[in-house]
């Protein structure tokens, strides 16, 4: 039985054509398995996608996007929380200090996002707080987030 030439070709244009989407299919997607800050037990999706500063939130429906059109201080934590959950956003800086971080700083996990600090006794005072609420106030408020110097991930980083 002989194998005809033109097997291999259309063997090869599959994969090729194939080899995209497998590609694709690993790419992690920063989504995948969010839940809905408001309505915690909730996926996210893209349907229900907002702008947030220079980001995208995600929400879990349209409820939810008029409850933070209408009260957008009230879920900024929250909301500043997600940028960096969805990898839009990146730290700089201490949030407490505003002094600069490195590779080596204390850390602190929040809600899958872990947090640097220029010091161990600022990682402290943050993890000795009552709760995650307060936690988040202090991190991903207003005021920690500009003193954490917290931005857009560059493009070509992104």
């Amino acid at each position: 039985m002989s194998i005809s030439p033109a097997r291999p070709l259309v063997a090869a244009l599959i994969c090729a054509a194939l080899a995209p989407v497998a590609v694709a299919a690993d790419a992690e997607d920063p989504i995948d398995g969010l839940k809905c800050f408001i309505m915690k037990r909730k996926d996210v999706t893209e349907k229900y996608a907002v702008d947030w500063k220079e980001g995208t939130l995600y929400l879990c429906c349209k409820s939810c996007i008029k409850r933070v059109d209408r009260y957008p201080e009230r879920y900024e934590p929250q909301a500043n929380h997600q940028l960096l959950q969805t990898k839009q956003y990146e730290q700089n800086a201490c949030p407490i200090s505003g002094e600069a971080i490195s590779d080596d700083s204390p850390t602190f996990e929040i809600g899958g996002v872990v947090v640097k600090f220029s010091s161990e006794a600022h990682r402290d005072e943050i993890a000795g707080l009552d709760s995650e609420k307060e936690q988040m106030i202090r991190l991903f408020g207003p005021e920690g987030f500009d003193t954490g110097k917290f931005a857009p991930v560059p493009e070509e980083d992104a």
